[in-house]
């Protein structure tokens, strides 16, 4: 049940059964890290993230990626929202700004109170799109360096190997991908150390006698690291648990004996993790499944969004080496790998193949990859037919994940390889003699192969991420103004509903403004009518006008009846002012239909503004 590299000088401190090739994830290191060498290889971690980043560093606030105008304002919403927790008392659970008058279960949307509390003081010192952009880079960096630490000090010897390999985890073509605004994707510092803690519950301890002692402090650790991962992400939690359960089964199949002697410690720690982890998670769990505004499962559209299969050995559109950019989407540039990667990998995975950490760990990537392709399996433009998600896709917890993002666990396993070939490449023979270790290669074969691996990584090397100006946010709420026309409690409709019932326009003016007034609509998760999940707030008869206009088709007759619908949905909203902003789309429609609808407006700073205060009396 432990991951194994090459053997270290000294025997293994497990009692597992060792070939000689394989080292237990517990042991000791045979020297001490050369701290000085280790910062430098974080230092560079953070170089590279910031390589990624750097375009949308020029100017916080006022650039997005090219391919995600979408997720920043979310992200920046939930930051804010993290120091209205502590500013005006808000449920760290539920935003009550967000989606007039029925509000936001931010626990069933990725919140990251994982990093938007902590990050509480930055957000009120430098501003919500600071912070975001401190989670993307410093998410990228601190995954290589947990990856590093994890790789170094419990699976190869060699610094080198674990520095490329930890390299690979963080800066692979789908997390670079992901960094185009999806923090909670990118920031995955806890996975390595929570693989790392699972797969040593069971190790063998240095003194009996302590057994108890250290197989509790083993599960309470692990139980700590769950509860943090799961105010980050669940989703990958839900991921990785499985990518675990597939590879301890995998490998008890190879080395049943091996397994056997461990699984006492490994369910005692597993309950003491359960033990801690339960409590903790049991009312924020309890609000994301069961408290307001929660739903059940993803929309259906996005349970059949899987990987295309001609994405493994493409090259992705963010790489060194471009790819043509027509197989996925991005953010979701999750199974792009590269054909020469793969090759390389093939040739090391017939070299190693006698380890079992290695057959075990091509178990759990095949699952993943097959997968991640979705109810649908496509190849290009032609369905070849079902994947075998459509078994799982609507199953509890299964309905909540994107298919295409089980691609995700590949990256480490590719990782794991990758440390694994190359400490045996550098060192002097393949395995011990006689061992089961691996094909012993000649040395001219295994530097070859170490250049081609050096090729191909620099191939998918990231480039910086394209940006686009963000739509600047109208004077009449960076001012202030719009306080004289919203009393507290009140809600703000943007007319503009073009996205997501105008989530995004509408939430970048509410985070201009602290989120101190309440906005209709906006970019999140939530239950449509049948309570299955679906983006944005729920349809009224006025929004479905409003989009229609901005659909570019006819405006509907406005009767008295129009009308009496209309002052019915601000009632429900209870919507103070309607605000129609510049570069709306139709803009000159939008401004006929609200004429219509609720009376002349009125222009003030530089936004059109339909006072309808006098509705909700």
């Amino acid at each position: 049940m432990t991951l194994a590299a090459p053997a270290a000088a000294e025997p293994p401190a497990a009692a597992v059964p060792s070939t000689g090739a394989e080292r237990d994830l517990t042991a000791t290191p045979t020297r001490r890290p050369d701290r000085w060498l280790e910062a430098w290889i974080v230092f560079l971690y953070l170089m590279l993230a910031l390589w990624v980043t750097a375009r949308l560093w020029r100017a916080p606030g006022q650039l997005d990626p090219e391919t995600n105008n979408s997720d920043p304002a979310f992200f920046e919403w939930a930051l804010i929202h993290a120091t209205r927790i502590f500013t005006h008392g808000e449920n760290p659970f539920f935003s009550p700004q967000l989606n007039a008058p029925l509000g936001v279960n931010m626990m069933a949307n990725t919140g990251l109170l994982g990093l938007t509390v902590p990050l509480v003081p930055v957000t009120l010192l430098f501003g919500a799109s600071v912070s975001l952009l401190l989670m993307l880079t410093l998410g990228l960096a601190a995954t290589a360096a947990a990856w590093y630490y994890v790789f170094s000090r419990h699976l190869v010897q060699s610094r080198l190997a674990a520095a490329v390999a930890a390299g690979f985890c963080g800066f692979a073509p789908g997390m670079v991908n992901h960094a185009n605004t999806h923090p909670n994707l990118v920031a995955q510092f806890l996975i390595p150390f929570i693989i790392w803690r699972a797969l040593t519950l069971g190790a063998p301890v240095p003194a009996p006698e302590a057994t108890r002692r250290i197989v509790v402090r083993r599960g309470v650790v692990l139980g700590l690291l769950v509860v943090w991962q799961a105010f980050l992400n669940e989703e990958l939690l839900f991921l990785y648990a499985l990518a675990l359960a597939i590879f301890v089964a995998g490998y008890a199949v190879f080395r049943p004996r091996a397994v056997a002697v461990q699984v006492g410690r490994f369910l005692a720690g597993l309950g003491v993790a359960l033990a801690v982890a339960a409590p903790l998670l049991a009312y924020p769990l309890w609000f994301q499944f069961l408290g307001p505004q929660h739903y059940r499962g993803l929309p259906e559209f996005v349970l059949g969004y899987g990987a295309n299969l001609a994405t493994f050995p493409a090259f992705a559109k963010l790489s060194l080496v471009r790819g043509p950019g027509n197989l996925s989407p991005q953010p979701e540039e999750n199974s792009f790998f590269s054909w020469p990667l793969l090759l390389v990998l093939l040739v090391a995975v017939v070299w190693l193949w006698r380890r079992v950490t290695v057959r075990a760990l091509i178990l759990v990537g095949l699952v993943f990859a097959v997968l991640s392709l979705g109810a649908t399996v496509q190849y290009r433009d032609h369905t070849l037919g079902t994947g075998p998600w459509k078994l799982l896709n609507h199953l509890p917890l299964f309905d909540t994940v994107v298919p295409t993002r089980l691609a995700l666990v590949v990256i480490p396993v590719i990782g794991v390889l990758i440390a694994i070939a190359v400490q045996a490449a550098l060192a002097d023979e393949a395995g011990a003699s006689g061992s089961p270790a691996g094909w012993v290669l000649p040395r001219p074969a295994r530097y070859g192969w170490l250049a081609l691996l050096a090729l191909t990584l620099l191939a998918i090397a990231p480039r910086p991420l394209p940006v686009q100006p963000r739509p600047k946010v109208p004077a009449f709420f960076t001012s202030g103004d719009w306080r004289a026309y919203v009393p507290a409690g009140d809600s703000v409709l943007s007319a503009d509903v073009s996205v997501w019932n105008g989530g995004i326009t509408a939430m970048h003016w509410g985070n201009a403004a602290g989120q101190d007034y309440r906005v209709v609509g906006g970019y999140f998760l939530g239950p449509d009518w049948t309570g299955r999940g679906g983006y944005g707030g729920q349809g009224r008869p006025t929004s479905d006008v409003l989009g229609r206009v901005l659909g570019g088709g006819d405006m509907p007759p406005v009767d008295e009846q129009r009308r009496a619908r209309a002052a019915e949905d601000v009632r429900y909203w209870h919507a103070a002012i309607v605000v129609l902003g510049p570069g709306a789309p139709n803009a000159a429609g939008l401004h006929l239909a609200l004429d219509q609808l609720f009376g002349t407006g009125r222009l003030v700073d530089d936004v059109w503004v339909w006072d309808t205060r006098d509705l909700l009396r």
